[in-house]
């Protein structure tokens, strides 16, 4: 009597929960599109230039590109990658390399420029680049090393379809938002200065003219060449009213900071905290297009300071204090982001 023994099907290998599927399920559908996501949401929600990596500011400013259309454009390319990661099978994997090989290597550039402070990556709170960078590079080595099992949402016809009508959505939504950020700053109004002894009887009623300067939709500071200007030849300069004219005499410093700024403070309280060495006029940059900060202002040590501010409207894409020593007018060193416990541009 012949016998058989019946063999139970075999799975298929694509529907074994292995551990190593299910990891790299989660990262590659979940974590990663959520991490990307956030970014870009981050981004949306502030709208401003101020949050692209400094060195790739400089980047995109050096090939002309208006910086507020290359924030709009990264932002749409942050959500077509969540799109296909979470609606293509066949293409999340590579998404999801390609999104944080493109992160590590914005970074790495950031750290090789000298940029440890931030990335914008979340916003303003983001953490510093080498941070960043170790955790896309953690999420890297999870995608590459961990194949995803596969997990169909939907028929891939469907998941086109959506993920099509998801790109076109979310990327009509950041053009629109950052762009609507893009217009103007408006105009600050400069009251020339007189001089009394020149006026006379005949021109006593006569009205003083005034000039007007538009304020750009944001300000990149460059610091290269301002050294050997004369102080009213900077074009950073010509944005601050009521400016003394005292700032041509001897040696003078001129500091922009944030009234945020813990490294601003520093800097203040060590060199200038108990008297100033040479005559001193502190501008206060606003912390956003909007205006200045009204929570977490810290104090400022210098009493004797002349205090000013750069005007509300443009978005200032610099990292204070920014230092000029000044000498009969002529910029003697410029710095930005200048070191609050040994500063370069402190001769006085």
């Amino acid at each position: 009597m012949n016998t058989t023994s019946a063999t139970p099907p075999q799975p298929r290998p694509e529907d074994q929960w292995s551990a190593a599927g299910t990891i790299g399920l989660i990262l590659v559908r979940i974590v990663v599109p959520l991490w990307v996501l956030s970014g870009a949401l981050f981004k949306i929600a502030e709208r401003s230039p101020k949050l692209l990596p400094k060195n790739f500011i400089q980047q995109m400013e050096g090939i002309g590109f208006d910086l507020y259309l290359v924030l709009a454009l990264l932002i749409a390319i942050e959500f077509v990658a969540v799109a296909v990661m979470l609606l293509i099978p066949k293409l999340a994997r590579v998404a999801a390399v390609f999104m944080l090989v493109a992160f590590c290597l914005v970074l790495l550039n950031e750290l090789r420029a000298g940029n440890i402070e931030s990335c914008g990556c979340l916003g303003a709170a983001s953490p510093p680049p080498w941070l960043m960078l170790i955790i896309d590079f953690i999420l890297l080595l999870g995608v590459v090393f961990f194949k995803p099992r596969p997990l169909q949402l939907t028929s891939p016809r469907n998941g086109w379809i959506i993920a099509t009508g998801c790109i076109l959505i979310t990327s009509g939504l950041a053009f629109g938002l950052v762009l609507s950020e893009a217009g103007a700053g408006g105009v600050i109004t400069i009251e020339p200065k007189t001089d009394p002894a020149s006026s006379t009887a005949q021109n006593d009623d006569a009205t003083t003219p005034t000039t007007t300067t538009s304020l750009p939709s944001y300000y990149v500071l460059d610091t290269s060449d301002w050294v050997g200007k004369n102080i009213q030849d900077i074009d950073l300069v010509q944005y601050i009213t009521n400016l003394p004219d005292s700032i041509n005499e001897g040696q003078q410093y001129l500091i922009f900071y944030s009234r945020t700024c813990d490294h601003c403070q520093m800097l203040l309280e060590l060199y200038f905290g108990y008297g100033s060495p040479v005559p001193t006029t502190l501008v206060a940059i606003p912390e956003s297009k909007s205006g200045f900060a009204t929570e977490g202002l810290l104090e400022n040590p210098c009493l004797d300071c002349t205090t000013l501010e750069l005007p509300v409207g443009t978005d200032w894409l610099m990292t204070p204090p920014i230092l000029l020593a000044i000498e009969d007018g002529i910029v003697q060193c410029a710095k930005e982001g200048e070191d609050s416990e040994m500063p370069e541009c402190m001769p006085w």
